[in-house]
């Protein structure tokens, strides 16, 4: 069986994970908006920063700020929502 405090270790690995794959897209995004003065590629950037927090916020929240799981969960579900909403008006986006 595994125990809280691997499981906690294994949360936290997984996150700096998702931290750190989350702020490479981000570069990634902007230096692409950078070279290209590519509006949509500003908000990809941006949507992708967004969930990068939505996804680090719940555990900080929970784990550091000590708030409800439930209320740490859906603080972090809206604003990868955010996120995820700025994406798709890069999609959209016209210029």
């Amino acid at each position: 069986m595994v125990e809280l405090s691997q499981l906690f270790w294994l949360a936290t690995v997984a996150k700096m994970i998702a931290l750190v794959l989350g702020a490479f897209i981000v570069y990634l995004a902007y230096k692409g908006y950078r070279r290209n003065s590519s509006r949509p590629l500003l908000f990809v950037a941006l949507g992708f920063a967004l969930i990068t927090v939505g996804t680090i916020s719940e555990g900080l929240l929970y784990v550091i700020a000590g708030s409800e799981l439930l209320a740490a969960i859906a603080i972090g579900t809206a604003i990868t929502v955010m996120g995820f909403f700025a994406i798709i008006y890069s999609v959209y986006s016209t210029k």
